[in-house]
């Protein structure tokens, strides 16, 4: 499968067939728009749905009816199936797939829009000039609007000059964004903006400095420290690539590297000696709160290992009921990348994502070895650092596979704008004689790659598939638990019946893998549940030996201990976790709880406890 979609010289030879893909290319960018509409204004109507799914068909149809072919040969192809297949299997799996649907379209939108993108045959200044103009219009209602939204929440100097500038204008407030998830849509054309001024003329050089000033602004009273990493990020990459000269290039990025740790060094120490100051200590208190939140979703993602929990916004109940174990939402996403597509798409999505950033920064390399003098390489570099600010964002935050399906389709955008334009990059590159013919010749390695992997896949069921076989038992017993006690208007004997099954599906898993964690705790939580304190004790003290950090499991066991009476063992279960405070509190709870249901037994231990934790 050849890195370049195709090659001028595999063009269609006559002007009738060029004419019909600049106007297959106008059609592709406009039939997505009703899918992304009807997924980020979440509107479900069936008849709705199945307009905007036969527009999406209707130009593939006639590109293979007169090109013969669906799409040129792109190195993303497959990750972009592997990304809707998972889609497909997260609204499968999710408790309610009305919380899927939404992001469902969003992505069958986003998806075709890469390819729109990608494949059309329009000027690549305009493609740029258009996603500029769509982030500063973001930037606009968002710093304009600042002073009007409701975001007690965010505080500090920062917020305070939003508030101010952002008071100037009425109040016409439709939607109240997150700072972070709108930081995260403005950030991938923040770099295209200048480039635009740099190209532009006269007063359309005003325009597009305009432009970059909103996008910056918004930036910067956003408070996104994610965002302004992977600005940061991007800008020393884009300043080490600038350095024609090897050696010095390598020297540059030995002596930035060496600033970090240095800068780390100095930072550590400060805290040692107490002397971190404010901003360092806000920087280490959220550090400190997305890593338990890593820490807890990446059990909850061992849990669903190959299907994750489900599409959309199905993390908060989840994340709450099997790993804090309490009944309210806490958190709506894992505010992580990774995290964010493995749990909601599963393993499919993860192979997926990996491939997609293997193929298209080997697709970026490739284009900057070839392309350094060509036509549309500023434009080009500009929108390949746009995403990685976007993708080193998403190492702390990721709203584009959370809780704000609005921003995912500006970054697949953004990624066909790329592909598109290291196209023109390259067949430039090529008539100029730069040998880019060599280059692109990767069809056989491809294959050859893709065997090996099957290959290995294949050697390694074979090898391991009695771990494997339980791990899948005990995934559709997760899937089955889910649904036995969140999906909502489920009847008695749906749920009894779902549970039931899980029930099955776990135990399963433990003849082939007695020590299994996930379906110990999982028949643990269960037994809680229908108040078989013993069965769940036992149970829970096997998945303890073997997860003795999970936070569910600490909790689970150490509330078996209590209501068996064992006090000593619940305390110093109960003492370990993160929270000690909230658990208090849930055991206040728990004692009035106990008192209504004439086990005073119960409430008196309960309430010990408090005075122990206390």
């Amino acid at each position: 499968m050849s890195s370049i979609p195709y090659r001028r010289t595999h063009a269609p030879a006559h002007s009738r067939s060029l004419t019909f893909v600049k106007q297959m290319g106008a059609l592709e960018l406009i039939w997505p728009i009703l899918l992304l509409v009807l997924g980020i204004l979440q509107l479900l109507n069936p008849i709705l749905i199945g307009l905007a799914v036969t527009m999406a068909i209707v130009p593939w149809v006639m590109r293979l009816v007169v090109l013969r072919y669906l799409t040129p040969p792109t190195f993303v192809g497959g990750a972009m199936t592997l990304f809707v297949l998972g889609g497909v299997v997260g609204t499968w799996v999710a408790y309610d797939p009305v919380l899927s649907w939404p992001t469902l379209l969003t992505l069958l939108g986003s998806v075709s829009l890469f390819f729109a993108m990608a494949n059309a045959g329009f000027s690549r200044r305009g493609m740029a000039g258009g996603l500029v103009v769509i982030s500063s219009l973001a930037a606009f209602y968002f710093v304009g609007q600042y002073g009007h939204f409701e975001l007690p929440e965010e505080v500090g100097r920062l917020a305070r000059l939003g508030r101010l500038t952002g008071s100037l204008l009425p109040d016409f407030v439709f939607y109240t964004p997150h700072p972070n998830a709108m930081a995260g849509f403005l950030e991938g054309t923040f770099w295209l903006s200048l480039v635009l001024i740099w190209r532009a003329r006269g007063g359309e050089r005003i325009i597009w400095g305009i432009s970059s000033v909103l996008l910056a602004y918004g930036l910067l009273i956003s408070g996104s420290r994610g965002s302004w990493l992977g600005l940061a990020v991007s800008l020393a990459i884009g300043l080490l690539l600038s350095i024609p000269n090897r050696k010095l290039r390598l020297t540059a990025a030995g002596l930035g590297g060496l600033f970090v740790m240095l800068s780390v060094l100095a930072i550590t120490r400060l805290i040692a000696t107490g002397q971190q100051g404010a901003i360092i200590s806000s920087a280490l208190y959220a550090a400190d709160g997305r890593l338990r939140l890593y820490r807890n979703s990446l059990y909850l993602l061992s849990d669903y290992p190959f299907s994750g929990i489900g599409l959309g916004e199905t993390f908060a109940m989840v994340y709450s009921r099997y790993q804090l174990l309490i009944q309210v939402p806490f958190l709506t996403y894992p505010h992580n990348l990774l995290l964010g597509v493995g749990l909601g798409y599963g393993v499919l999505g993860l192979v997926a994502l990996g491939w997609l950033l293997i193929g298209f920064y080997r697709f970026v390399a490739r284009v900057e070895r070839v392309g350094l003098n060509a036509r549309w390489y500023p434009f080009f570099r500009a929108g390949w650092l746009g995403v990685t600010t976007i993708l080193v964002h998403g190492l702390t935050d990721s709203p584009q596979f959370g809780g704000a399906n609005w921003t995912m389709p500006l970054l697949f955008a953004l990624m066909g704008f790329v592909v598109a334009t290291g196209h023109l990059v390259g067949i430039d590159s090529e008539l100029r004689g730069t040998g880019l013919g060599n280059v692109w010749r990767s069809g056989r390695r491809f294959w050859i790659g893709a065997a090996v992997a099957v290959v290995t896949v294949l050697v390694g069921g074979y090898l391991y598939w009695q771990p494997i076989l339980s791990a899948g038992y005990s995934n559709l017993g997760a899937i089955y638990h889910t649904k036995s006690e969140l999906t909502p208007d489920l009847r008695t004997a749906g749920r009894t019946a779902a549970a039931a099954r899980a029930s099955a599906f776990y135990t399963k898993a433990l003849k082939l893998n007695p020590a299994l964690p996930t379906a110990n705790r999982r028949l643990g939580l269960l037994a809680l549940e229908r108040h078989d304190f013993d069965a769940a004790m036992t149970y829970l003290e096997r998945a303890y030996q073997n997860e003795p950090g999970n936070q569910a499991t600490l909790k689970a066991l150490g509330l078996a201990y209590l209501w068996t009476g064992r006090l000593d063992s619940a305390e110093e279960m109960l003492g370990q976790l993160d929270e000690k405070d909230e658990m208090v509190e849930e055991l206040g709870a728990w004692s009035w709880w106990w008192g209504t249901q004439d086990r005073d037994d119960l409430a008196s231990y309960a309430e010990e406890m408090v005075e122990r934790l206390s």
